[in-house]
């Protein structure tokens, strides 16, 4: 389960850093003017980057423990993720790009990650309890 852990919050995270930039950009790398969206994209980078950094901590921690943590913390991110476009903003009209493609691909990732980690958590919790810790 602390590959599972591991592997879904790093690419997770990847996904988060090339989703808004490269695979479905905001407005403003297509050519249109910085708006909400930018921001939006620039704070799911730091949730992309934050998720990377706990996926490399549940690889190479050898602590089931902390595999739980960084995998519960994982789950919160993803809600965090899920939630920040509408917190920073993103255009509402169907003609721009972050509406039909940044938003709903952020999205995607965030509620699918957050499956598979609940699973990986739940998996976890009850090797935890089994084998007790360490």
């Amino acid at each position: 389960m602390k590959k599972l852990v591991a592997v879904t919050a790093i690419v997770s995270g990847v996904l988060l850093l090339l989703v808004p930039r490269y695979i479905l950009p905001v407005c403003e790398y297509l050519g249109h003017p910085k708006m909400h969206c930018s921001d939006t994209a620039h704070a799911e980078y730091a949730v992309g980057v934050l998720l990377i950094v706990l996926g490399g901590m549940a690889a190479f921690l050898q602590s089931r423990g902390l595999a739980l943590v960084c995998a519960a913390i994982s789950d919160v991110l993803y809600i965090v993720a899920f939630l920040l476009p509408d917190k920073f903003g993103y255009c509402h009209s169907t003609q721009m790009p972050c509406n039909y493609g940044m938003v709903p691909g952020v999205r995607f990732v965030a509620i699918v990650s957050a499956i598979i980690m609940s699973i990986a958590l739940i998996g976890l919790v009850k090797s935890y309890r089994k084998k007790g810790n360490s």
